[in-house]
Order: C-alpha cells, then structure tokens, then sequence
C-alpha cells in the first residue's frame, strides 16, 4: 500500500479516537435514581414511571402535569436541571418548551384577529403588510394554511443554515426575510411543517398591532391565564437562568450539553420559556373548555368543525385521539396533551433531546396510570 495512503488512514484513526476520548470526556454518566419498590398510589406510580425513565432513557431531568377535573393532581420535577452545576430541575425552573409555543402563538392571533372581525379563511393580505416577491405571492395565503403548514412555506435546509451561521435575527428582520422569499408552490394538498408558517404569523401579527410579539402574547394569552413565569425570550440562554440543554453522545450511553439556537427573537414558532407550574396553568384553562380563559380564541381556531383547534395537532396515544402539540428544540423536548371531554391534561418536559420518541412512551404510561377516571 502507497506510504501516502497508509499515512492518511493512520491519521483518520489517530483523529476518531482522539474524538472519541474528547466525547467521553466532556460528556455526563447515567443519573440513577431511586427506585420506588411496590407504589400503591397513584402519585406513587407517578414518580415510579418517570424515576425509571430518567434511567431507561439517560434523561437530565424531567418534569410531569397531571390535570384532571380542572384540578392539578400531579405537579412534579425530578434530576437536573444542569448536570455541571448540579442544580435540581424543579417545577418552576424556565424550559423551553420548544413547538408546544406554535400552541400559544395561535391563541394569540386568534385573540386579536378574532376582534377586528378576521376569519382564518382570510387572506393573509387583509393585514395590509405583504408585497409580492418574485415567481411567487405570499398575499394569497390564508391565515387557516399557515396555521396547518399546508402554506407550502419551508424551513431552511441544512446548507442554508450553515451559511447563516450562529447569528438569530430580529422577528422584523426575519418576517420581512421570508415574505421576501418567492413561494415556488402552494402546497396546498399536502401538509409539509415548517416553522417558517409561525414565525411569519407572529410577524404579521406584531407589525399589524405596531407592538413587540412578547408584548402581544403576555397582554392577549399568558398574562390573562395566569402564567407569570413564561415568556417568548428575546435572548437565549437567558442570564442566571442554569438549566441547561442536552443530547446523546455519538457512541457512549451519555450525555452531552446542547447548544440550543433560534432563528428569530423572539421565535414565535419556539421560542416560548415556560415553567411545568405555569404549564399546568395552561391546561386548566384548556381543560375546562367553554370555563377556560381561552374558549374565545378556540371558538375562531375551530371554523368548520375542524377536529382540533388550528395550530394543534391530534396525537394518538394508547388508541385515543388527545389535542395537543409536540416540541422539541435542539437540547429539550416536550409533549402537551389534553382532552376536553375526559377533562384530562398531560404535559411532559425535558431537557435533552428526543430522538426515540420516548415522550410517547412516557405520556402511555402516565395515561395508563390515571386512565382508571376515564
């Protein structure tokens, strides 16, 4: 073999280990927790299932709501909330929550376009803010094909997102970004989910109101339902805020930490920070239905007797329909649920990434546990 060739597939080897030795260094072993022998209880159920699948799962941390009946039943956090410092996650410590934000931007646009008389088969253009851009017309959109990703908007590709580097924009920026796009195809018969339709939204939406998003969602959606400690941040990670994102390493059964970056701030398709506190505000009030302070939003996220609100997404979970949204961001992940008519709610969160989908897994099991009221 060329002395060349040898050399060259020597240094590739020497390169691999040295990476792997790197990995394994600055990456975090299994958290082992105790285990619960014989619960009996419900809640003791609870914390048994979610102290083994911090073990099963090698997660950081988790934290589980459980509300049934308009009440909190469950309210618990369990690991770390930075394996580094060492810091407990607890139920008020600040995640991400990831797309489970595309939830409350859509109530929020809901609240305001819902009083200037704006229906979701309207044209995006009724807002007065969209000019046409190339081979495409972004006007012609309706406010419903955003909301159902059926738009035919995309996301950034990988190589586009490389030559943007680390820098987020400012939502202005990044608004006037996409309408400048062209859009190539409607897409119009089939669904294709892209952030890029939220985002867009909240941008209309602030440059409608000539107000900050933040400004919007905490005077229409948040500060009304009560979450005081939840946000669409304008910088992340925020300062004394210790929680820290995780992920798989490529080889070892550990845990590395996870950079975690926006598009935009704020990120109106993922850029809320919640607490499992205020999350459990949150189903309260979607629980409750026609009680709850968001029904009026709901009412316009539901024409047509849509199965699920628009912005929601139906998951199946031990052969049942719930309401809800997924969310995972690079370093957390999170799962909201809920049933008006069992008046059940579930939210699940975690700081590492989901790339087993053991947020269904969890949220089975949890299901299985209280399912005895339904």
């Amino acid at each position: 073999m060329n002395r060349k060739i040898k050399f060259f597939l020597g240094a590739l080897v020497f390169w691999f280990a040295l990476f792997l030795i790197w990995e394994w260094w600055k990456s975090f072993p299994r958290v082992r927790p105790i285990p619960i022998s014989a619960p009996t209880s419900e809640e003791l159920k609870l914390d048994s299932v979610l102290n083994e699948s911090i073990l099963s799962y090698i997660l950081p941390g988790l934290s589980a709501v459980v509300v049934k009946e308009g009440k909190i039943t469950y309210l618990k956090a369990f690991g770390f909330a930075n394996l580094e410092t060492k810091d407990s996650l607890k139920t008020d410590s600040r995640i991400p929550v990831a797309s489970v934000s595309k939830i409350f931007t859509a109530l929020g646009l809901a609240t305001y376009l819902s009083l200037k008389g704006i229906t979701p088969n309207d044209p995006i253009s009724v807002l007065g803010l969209t000019t046409e851009s190339g081979k495409g017309n972004l006007s012609e959109l309706t406010f419903k094909e955003l909301l159902t990703h059926t738009s035919g908007l995309k996301d950034p590709g990988i190589l586009q997102t490389i030559w943007r580097g680390r820098k987020s924009l400012e939502l202005e920026d990044y608004g006037e970004k996409i309408l400048r796009k062209p859009l190539k195809n409607s897409g119009k018969d089939s669904v294709e989910y892209a952030d890029t339709n939220f985002d867009l939204l909240g941008y209309l939406l602030s440059t409608s109101e000539k107000s900050g998003f933040d400004s919007l969602m905490q005077n229409s959606i948040l500060g009304p339902s009560g979450m005081e400690n939840s946000e669409f941040v304008q910088e992340w990670p925020e300062a004394g805020n210790v929680i820290a994102g995780y992920h798989r390493t490529f080889l070892w059964k550990r845990l590395q930490f996870k950079r975690t970056r926006f598009a935009s701030f704020p990120s109106p398709s993922s850029g809320l920070v919640s607490s499992p506190k205020d999350m459990s505000i949150a189903l309260i009030h979607l629980v409750r239905g026609k009680m709850g302070i968001y029904q009026p939003a709901l009412n316009w996220l539901q024409p047509d007797s849509e199965a699920v609100p628009l912005g929601f997404q139906p998951i199946k979970i031990n052969g049942e329909t719930w309401t809800g949204h997924f969310g995972g961001q690079a370093g957390y992940s999170s799962l909201l649920i809920y049933s008006e008519e069992k008046e059940t709610g579930v939210f699940i969160q975690f700081n590492a990434e989901d790339r087993e989908i053991y947020r269904v897994d969890i949220a089975s099991a949890i299901l299985s546990i209280i399912s005895s009221d339904f």
